[in-house]
């Protein structure tokens, strides 16, 4: 049951990357049957002199995933503007004033009220 679950984690995580990897996926299969795409789907395999070698048939395929990543509504990107505000600090040149009468409420200088124990803890012997 364990082996099924990771095979099934695995299986999802590669299609998920599959999914948003689709322009390589279709770069890779071409590579992958160049020969049997110039030999058979060309458009151009009866005009060698082009040297299309397939390439016609992967601009096409290159464009329909373009498509389908257009048509789906999770893939679309949208542009969000974010505006920061930021005071203007004017400089007059004169040194700030600071209040050095008041008193300052300062819990990390105050020495603690409990005795911390020095010693390393042993747990008991049994």
């Amino acid at each position: 049951m364990q082996r099924v679950k990771k095979l099934f984690c695995i299986l999802l995580c590669f299609i998920i990357l599959l999914q948003n990897f689709g322009t390589a996926v279709v770069f890779i299969s071409y590579k992958i049957n160049q020969a049997y795409i110039a030999a058979n789907l060309c458009e151009n395999r009866n005009n060698p002199a082009m040297h299309c070698n397939g390439k016609c048939q992967l601009r096409k395929q290159l464009q329909r995933e373009e498509q389908q990543e257009q048509k789906n509504p999770y893939t679309q990107k949208e542009n969000k503007e974010v505006t920061l505000f930021c005071e203007q600090l004017v400089f007059t040149g004169e040194a700030p004033y600071f209040d050095i009468t008041t008193e300052q409420n300062s819990f990390y200088l105050m020495k603690p009220t409990y005795s911390p124990v020095n010693s390393i803890f042993h747990p008991p012997l049994c």
